[in-house]
């Protein structure tokens, strides 16, 4: 070979090799993009009341049928005939009079829910050797139904021929596969929630997959409370992408969708709606601030570490009402009579909080501290659970007047005993109203507590002076008025350009209410505030600590600590939740709220 082909062959050779380390590199780069790109995940949370999905058709007849069933006084929803066979009709005839099959479909008289599931042939393997012998010669099908409330799958294996149960076994929290209408339910559900509507538009059931399997959400309501729940899943394949829909069949609702991989090794991994809800809560209000303008309301908002939910620069047609509105703390007291034992020397805890007590005259109050703020790196206890949410303002008349923005703060556990859940609302009415609302939804670790939440509001006029309408007194100076009378406007804020006139929101069980006014000062509430006062010394509120009677009000901060009792005496209910047996079958949350606030009027502006 000569010299001149030995080096083209040489040269033909490099480069093909050089070429294919260039393929091999784009290939890898494209993958590892498409890799990157497919696991990606994208969280959507619902925005809409669950109640709105009753009113699709197929939800409304199920609850009807629901309904009908309950006002019969049968226990069971049998199947649908567009599910059974004529031997599969025979067997839920049959099943549905025996006595053992329908044992566990009661408590204390009440119906529980129970639907059928599915009647099909028997098949070898779920079948004993001892049915198995008898269904030798016989037609045999397997009944099986799923009560709701206790979480428990019951089969039975029935001898059509005969018209005889041959045998009856229960498996308590375990879900059996779902009956066609539940899936036909479930994808209505996907179908008509406007937050999956918005991730992959308009789409028909064909378009939805897997809407019977059964969806495991780790944290979740299907976990906690052992909701039947189940994934209808939409792929995206040209993206690598799969957008999974959990969907809860228990209380008939979206619980949370995830965007998720689907390449090659990639498999969604079971989605933690807890966890989904704290990322998403975390970068979106708690390391952010969102504005908000609606009608001729202009503010923004943001979740605190322990202040709860905080609006900032509020302001109605052009002008500025209030630089900041929060609730900073709830303070909870119960009392112990003198007459019980009491070991102070030894630190005590309830509900993983450390209890303070305080004696008092004819007993003790004990009690805590409770913060509510963001799910994640808070010292709270009472997280945020879910996102803001902004709500049309009602009248009595259902007409809507406004607008508010609501917070949901939990625990964990709620309602269990020691577990708590409080509302941050904040009233938007067209007129020209502003209030600041505490919602407290129990339940407590007692039927009897005292609650004193705590309200700032920073004004955002300057150089006010506080008119106390019952004697025409102004008051300049900071201080705290206790025991504060029950005007319907018993005080107004003037400043040179603005006048408020100031209305305490009473519930029936408000007892009375402290004020505390001061001027501003950044330290004092600006930011996020460390836990205040004495959750039991009821002349303790923390805010005494910013009080200089001396100091004269120049930036007005106005801090409302109202006291309302709590009930779980039996139709006194309020402050309140307890879990009981509802009429869908379902043990379901009863909740007593209750709610104070304080609210300002803007009289004029100049």
């Amino acid at each position: 070979m000569s010299r001149e082909n030995k080096m083209a062959l040489f040269i033909v050779i490099v480069g093909s090799i050089a070429a294919l380390i260039y393929s091999l590199s784009l290939d890898n780069s494209s993958d590892k993009h498409l890799s990157e790109v497919s696991l990606k995940e994208q969280i959507i949370l619902p925005q809409y009341p669950p109640k709105s999905y009753a009113k699709i058709d197929i939800v409304q007849e199920y609850l009807q049928d629901l309904k009908e069933l309950y006002e019969s006084n049968r226990t069971v929803l049998p199947l649908r005939s567009d599910e059974l066979d004529a031997y599969a009709k025979i067997a839920q005839e049959v099943i549905l009079k025996d006595e053992q099959f329908l044992a566990d479909t009661r408590v204390d008289g009440a119906i529980m829910h129970n639907d059928m599931m599915s009647i099909r042939a028997a098949l070898i393997g779920s079948l004993s050797s001892k049915d198995a012998l008898l269904c030798d010669d016989t037609e045999c099908y397997e009944a099986t139904k799923y009560n709701f409330a206790t979480d428990t799958t019951t089969k039975a294996i029935v001898d059509v021929d005969n018209r005889e149960v041959l045998s009856v076994s229960r498996y308590p929290s375990s879900k059996p596969d779902i009956s066609l209408r539940l899936k036909r339910i479930a994808q209505a559900i996907t179908l008509n929630a406007p937050e999956i509507e918005r991730e992959v538009g308009a789409i028909k059931s064909k378009d939805i997959s897997m809407a019977n399997v059964k969806g495991s959400l780790v944290g979740s309501i299907c976990e906690k409370s052992s909701h039947l729940c189940v994934a209808p899943t939409i792929t995206d394949h040209h993206k690598q992408r799969a957008l999974w829909a959990i969907i809860d069949l228990t209380d008939l609702k979206l619980v949370a969708a995830k965007w998720a991989g689907v390449g090659k090794s990639s498999t969604p991994a079971c989605i933690s709606e807890r966890v989904l809800q704290n990322r998403h809560i975390m970068q979106e209000y708690c390391k952010k601030e969102t504005t908000l303008r609606r009608g001729s309301w202009s503010l923004r908002y943001r979740l605190t570490l322990s202040d709860g939910l905080e609006v900032r620069d509020v302001s109605f047609n052009g002008t500025s009402m209030v630089k900041s509105a929060k609730i900073v703390d709830w303070h909870v007291s119960y009392k112990q009579l003198s007459s019980q034992l009491l070991d102070e020397q030894t630190e005590a805890y309830i509900g993983s909080r450390r209890v303070e007590f305080v004696e008092v005259d004819d007993g003790y109050l004990f009690g805590y501290n409770d913060a509510m703020g963001c799910p994640m790196f808070s010292t709270s206890v009472v997280l945020a659970f879910n996102s803001p949410q902004v709500r049309d303002l009602l009248d009595e008349r259902g007409e809507r007047v406004g607008f508010y923005l609501v917070q949901d703060f939990r625990n964990p556990k709620w309602p269990l005993a020691c577990n708590y859940r409080y509302e941050n609302r904040f009233l938007f009415y067209d007129d020209g109203r502003f209030a600041t609302v505490g919602v407290n939804i129990g339940r407590g670790c007692g039927e009897s507590a005292l609650y004193r939440p705590i309200f700032r509001i920073d004004l955002a006029s300057s150089g006010e002076t506080l008119h106390r309408l019952s004697d025409s007194a102004i008051l300049h100076t900071e201080q705290t008025i206790r025991d504060l009378p029950d005007y319907k406007t018993p005080y107004q804020v003037k400043s040179d350009s603005t006048t408020y006139s100031i209305s305490l929101l009473r519930s029936d069980n408000k007892i009375n209410s402290t004020t505390h006014i001061t001027t501003f000062k950044e330290s004092e509430g600006d930011i996020d505030l460390l836990t205040l006062g004495s959750c039991c010394d009821l002349d303790n509120d923390g805010v005494e600590q910013f009080i200089d009677t001396d100091e004269p009000i120049e930036d007005m901060v106005i801090w409302h600590v109202p006291r309302i009792k709590s009930s779980g005496e039996e139709s006194k209910e309020q402050c309140w939740a307890d879990t009981q047996l509802g009429s869908s079958g379902n043990f379901e949350v009863q909740e007593w709220p209750c709610s104070v606030g304080i609210e300002l009027i803007m009289v004029d502006s100049r």
